[in-house]
């Protein structure tokens, strides 16, 4: 969750971060899940034969045994760094997130690798940026500001993959950002409800709609952008690279910092009513629930560029949200799975209502 403090998005392609990030995959998705035990083994090795779905691969049935606190518990583990853009533990969040794509099944939507083929990374490169702490409602929390713009950019890399429907010009997307703070002055921020609660409700989504085996009518694109929390760098670069017609996207579901505060007690943020407000309202009434659309006070989060290019868009999360938001104590322990489990199933009748 982003505090806006001058922060702009910036894009330049970085052609070379994909095949990178795809050559130290099995690597890289290994390292982050060796300390986590109840982890599936998540190496690049042959997706076994299994169910076929769609146009594109098939899935290996442990995937689907996966849970959002599974998810939680291997982005936040201290071996990940805190998931700083463009940081090696952010590399490996990114191979964690290609894996689970891989073994769904899902088409990837990212980059054109050296042999024409679609890869699940879409690369771009984020302006310097410098930590500083500000003073906000719960306290002290880190935050990110501009750096000197004469400093190298950094690579980083957008995670895209779709469950393809049967109309090829309509889509839905599911989105989160799986980037964090990083380490700062000797502490690991974790970033368990930021965002590691979004990454997990929307793959939890994923599987649920794959476990039902039926193809969507719109395409269900699944998006984790990098670098949110340096000022929403990876959606913007979707934005102006999006592999699908921007005029063809019904509503974007974004979940950001979904896990902690009353169970029942949600808010978006939006830039007014539109398609995906009007349809998370309704869904999360029916699960007894209330999300009303809230003034940022100057934060915001990566359904900013989609409203800005008037793409139906919001962002659902905690009403409380901001409680221990870019401080170390942001631990899976402080996320409520019930409240995880609650967010999904909202974005999952949001999907169904939009995209079956």
């Amino acid at each position: 969750m982003k505090f806006l403090a001058g922060l702009s998005a910036g894009f330049l392609p970085w052609y070379g971060w994909p095949e990178t990030l795809k050559k130290v995959d099995a690597l890289a998705v290994k390292a982050s899940v060796e300390n986590f035990p109840s982890a599936v083994n998540t190496g690049s090795a042959a997706i076994p034969a299994g169910k076929a779905f769609g146009a594109f691969g098939r899935v290996n049935p442990s995937y689907l045994k996966r849970t959002a606190s599974d998810d939680i518990a291997v982005l936040a583990q201290p071996a990940l760094a805190g998931r700083r853009a463009g940081s090696a533990g952010e590399g490996k969040a990114a191979a964690y997130l290609q894996d689970q794509m891989r073994g769904l099944g899902l088409q990837p939507l990212g980059d054109r690798g050296a042999d024409g083929q679609r890869l699940y990374t879409q690369a771009f490169t984020i302006y310097p940026v410098v930590e500083e702490f500000a003073n906000f409602y719960y306290g002290r929390h880190l935050t990110f500001s501009l750096g000197d713009p004469k400093d190298l950019r950094t690579p980083s890399a957008n995670i895209l993959a779709g469950l393809m429907g049967t109309r090829a010009a309509e889509s839905v997307i599911l989105s989160a950002h799986y980037d964090h703070m990083g380490i700062f002055e000797g502490n690991l921020y974790p970033g368990a409800n930021d965002n590691a609660s979004g990454v997990g409700s929307i793959l939890d989504v994923m599987r649920r709609l794959i476990k039902e085996g039926v193809r969507p009518k719109s395409n269900v694109l699944l998006a984790f952008w990098s670098a949110e929390e340096m000022g929403f760098v990876g959606s913007s670069a979707f934005i102006k690279n999006p592999g699908v017609p921007l005029g063809g996207i019904r509503a974007v579901f974004n979940a950001d910092t979904v896990g902690n505060g009353s169970l029942h007690e949600f808010a978006l943020w939006a830039d007014g009513e539109n398609t995906a407000v009007r349809t998370l309202q309704a869904v999360a009434r029916e699960c007894n629930s209330s999300a009303p659309v809230v003034p940022n006070h100057g934060y915001d989060s990566d359904q900013y560029y989609f409203n800005l290019n008037h793409v139906p868009a919001t962002t659902l999360m905690a009403r409380t949200w901001l409680e221990k938001n870019h401080t170390p104590q942001d631990v899976p322990d402080f996320v409520n799975p019930q409240k995880v489990a609650l967010a999904s199933d909202i974005l999952y009748k949001a999907v169904h209502r939009l995209a079956f």
